[in-house]
């Protein structure tokens, strides 16, 4: 969520540009050492010596993370997804690979609009759907910085490339002679808005405030639940991976000891690891007893404020530098009134019930597992 602390990555690296020299100066020349002595009253000598202090960049790991385990996808033979290649879709792919399961990638056309027909899924025991424009970019040169990104435009496409990517979806599951079996469709914790204080919001809570509850996550879940097969909408917390996502992004800037609380680091932030969000996946496709929200996230979701402690602690570095509410509000705009000063304190009810079993259930497990 707080990828946007790039901007103090910039300020981070020009200090340590402006440290990175060790050495010895010595004070050369009888002017020089006059000059001081009468300004400090001290007798200055050719051997006195002034050491900088010196800096050393830390030492940056950029190996990919651990593989998930292997989901244990004891009802699965072959499984369509969209989304493929992103973050949650490439580490989907590989766990059910490793578990000898058929992946049918699903992929857009050359004008960008996701390509299914019926023939694609015929022998398809569940889809999975997971493509959607990235809410946390604007567009332009600086379109990963994501300043002001929720323009019209932008806004417009994050819902037109899920509702109608679902819509596509949804008609060729119900053209499938033999239809799939689940529809497993990617949605959001922010279903449940973005002002709702420290409020536990399992699956029974109503729709919240915002663009991404009212405008994205309400009209992206109805889509879908015109498939004629069992529906699950899941709830996505924030997937904490090294290789991509909001991780990614905060991981150089904690390295350099840049990191801290956005505003006053009270709002909640729900999030599951990437290697729990796969077998989570593979649970939902497994278990025909649920279906409707579900709620995909770890147990124990976090204030901003434990957040950036876990990260500290994890990564051994300092979280000394605050990002103020009134500099997102002004570079960021809606975006970041919503997701970096806003939250959901969101539960996994429904998996919990089924007896999911989760490897990183607290914050320090979720942080550790991807970056190690």
């Amino acid at each position: 969520r707080s990828l946007l602390f790039l901007t103090v990555l910039c300020g981070c690296i020009s200090s340590a540009s402006a440290f990175s020299v060790s050495g010895t100066f010595q004070l050369r020349g009888s002017n020089a050492r006059g000059a001081l002595s009468r300004a400090s009253g001290a007798r200055v000598t050719p051997a006195m010596q002034f050491q900088m202090p010196k800096f050393e960049m830390p030492k940056f790991d950029f190996s990919m993370p651990q593989t998930p385990a292997p989901a244990q996808a004891k009802g699965l033979s072959k499984v369509a997804i969209t989304g493929s290649t992103g973050l949650l879709g490439r580490a989907l792919t590989k766990s059910l690979t490793s578990s000898e399961v058929e992946v049918v990638p699903l992929t857009r056309g050359e004008d960008g609009v996701l390509s299914v027909s019926p023939e694609d899924l015929e022998g398809v025991d569940a889809v999975i759907h997971l493509a959607g424009e990235n809410v946390a970019t604007g567009s332009g040169p600086l379109a990963f910085l994501g300043i002001q990104a929720w323009s019209d435009e932008k806004k417009a496409e994050i819902i037109r490339s899920r509702v109608e990517g679902t819509k596509a979806v949804v008609e060729a599951i119900n053209g499938c002679a033999s239809p799939p079996r689940a529809l497993i469709a990617a949605s959001g914790c922010g279903y449940y808005g973005f002002d709702v204080g420290d409020k536990m919001c399992d699956e029974s809570v109503p729709i919240g405030n915002g663009f991404l509850a009212q405008e994205v996550c309400s009209a992206w879940e109805e889509a879908a639940l015109g498939a004629k097969c069992r529906v699950v909408n899941a709830r996505f917390g924030v997937v904490l991976a090294a290789d991509g996502g909001a991780l990614a992004k905060l991981l150089p800037i904690f390295q350099l000891g840049g990191g801290g609380i956005i505003g006053d680091g009270s709002q909640y932030f729900s999030w599951i690891s990437i290697r729990d969000a796969v077998n989570a996946i593979t649970t939902l496709c497994d278990t025909p007893s649920i279906s409707g929200p579900v709620n995909v996230c770890a147990p124990t979701p976090v204030t901003n404020a434990e957040f950036t402690s876990a990260m500290g602690a994890v990564l051994g570095r300092p979280t000394i530098l605050p990002f103020p509410a009134f500099a997102v509000q002004l570079l960021f705009g809606q975006m970041g009134e919503e997701m970096l000063l806003g939250g959901q304190r969101a539960v996994p009810k429904k998996l919990q019930a089924a007896g999911f079993q989760y490897q990183d259930a607290t914050i320090e497990e979720g942080v550790a597992s991807a970056v190690q």
